[in-house]
């Protein structure tokens, strides 16, 4: 009788260490819903650069976001741009959700070169996973096409 007893006690309370576990998972992942998604909406070229814009297609803010922006190529490799943007005095490192950030890499020098360039952007916040879109462009003097 008293091993039975026994076996009821230990019985209720792993049932409750189950619950609680179940509970605090739950409250884990309803953290983690916070996620949001961006998107490489366009690679452009110009005169002397290269512009990108990301646009959060999630429905939370994006947080703390990266983008950087690589350019390298042309004959001899003599074109060798990267910027990397987090936010700055002007302009915020936050996109709320369907709304676009667009940078270029004309802080970083001017393109200025002949041949083609492989253009590598990606893009991250604290609550999204990095992305990355490689494109392929040529550099004709200080103009840069992308294809």
């Amino acid at each position: 009788m008293e091993r039975k007893k026994n076996l009821q006690k230990v019985s209720s309370l792993c049932i409750s260490i189950m619950v609680i576990s179940m509970v605090f998972i739950g409250l884990c992942t309803a953290t983690q819903a916070t996620q949001t998604t961006l998107e490489i909406t366009a690679v452009r070229g110009g005169v002397g650069k290269v512009s990108v814009t990301v646009k959060n297609i999630g429905d939370e803010t994006a947080k703390n976001v990266t983008i950087t922006i690589s350019v390298k190529g042309g004959f001899f490799n003599k074109i060798d741009i990267t910027k990397i943007c987090s936010g700055c005095g002007q302009c915020s490192n936050s996109i709320e959700p369907n709304a676009t950030k667009t940078e270029s890499t004309a802080d970083a020098g001017r393109i200025i070169g002949f041949g083609p360039v492989s253009i590598t952007v990606s893009a991250q916040a604290a609550n999204a996973d990095k992305i990355e879109k490689t494109s392929t462009g040529f550099v004709l003097g200080p103009l840069v096409i992308v294809s």
